[in-house]
C-alpha cells in the first residue's frame, strides 16, 4: 500500500514539475509513510568569508583531474587563486540556499560582476556550473561532454581558478581567470 501511495505521489510530482514546454526543477520531499509531497525545507547556508579558503577532498580531486586533462591538450596547469576559490564556493552555496541554478544570481549579478565586486581584475575569465554530479570525475566528464564548458577547461589563456562544490546539494562552480595586477 505504501509503495502505491508513493508511486501515485511521484507521478503527481512529475506532472506538476514537468508539465508544459519547460521542465522546472523543484526540491521536494516525500513522506515515506503517507506518500505526501512537501516542499523541501530551505537550506540555511551562510556564505564563506574566511580569509583563507581551503579545498575539500572533492575540490582537490577535481583540481588534479582538470590539470591532468589540460596537460593532455597542451595547456599549463591552473593554479588555485584564493579569491576565485571564495567566489566559486560562495556561488555554489548561494545556488543551494536560494534554490536557483544559473550563472546569474537572483540579484542579477553575473560571474563577471561578482569578480568585479571582489576586486578581481582579469584579462580572461569564464565560469562553469553544474548540479547533481556527486564526484569530481562525474562533473569533469559532464563538462568535457559539453562544448562550451570544454572550451573553458581547454582555454590555455586561462591560468587560475577556484572550485566550489557544495556537497549537500552537489552544486558545482568552477571559476577561471587570468588575473591582471
Amino acid at each position: 500500500m505504501r509503495a502505491a501511495a508513493f508511486l501515485a505521489s511521484l507521478i503527481t510530482l512529475l506532472n506538476l514539475c514537468c508539465s508544459g514546454s519547460e521542465i522546472q526543477q523543484r526540491r521536494v520531499q516525500v513522506d515515506p509513510d503517507t506518500g505526501t509531497i512537501q516542499p523541501h525545507p530551505p537550506i540555511d547556508v551562510e556564505p564563506s568569508d574566511s580569509a583563507q579558503v581551503s579545498l575539500s577532498a572533492s575540490e582537490k580531486r577535481f583540481a588534479e583531474l582538470v590539470n591532468e586533462h589540460r596537460k593532455k591538450v597542451g595547456c599549463p596547469p591552473l593554479q588555485i587563486n584564493e579569491k576565485l576559490q571564495k567566489l566559486a564556493t560562495n556561488h555554489s552555496r548561494d545556488m543551494a540556499a536560494r534554490d536557483f541554478f544559473s550563472h546569474t544570481n537572483p540579484d542579477g549579478q553575473s560571474p563577471f560582476d561578482r569578480m568585479k565586486s571582489a576586486g578581481i581584475r582579469y584579462s580572461w575569465a569564464a565560469e562553469n556550473i553544474a548540479y547533481g554530479q556527486r564526484t569530481a570525475t562525474e562533473v569533469l566528464n559532464s563538462w568535457l561532454n559539453s562544448s562550451g564548458h570544454r572550451q573553458n577547461i581547454e582555454n590555455c589563456k586561462l591560468r587560475e581558478h577556484g572550485i566550489g562544490h557544495y556537497s549537500a546539494t552537489n552544486h558545482w562552480t568552477h571559476v577561471f581567470a587570468t588575473i591582471r595586477q
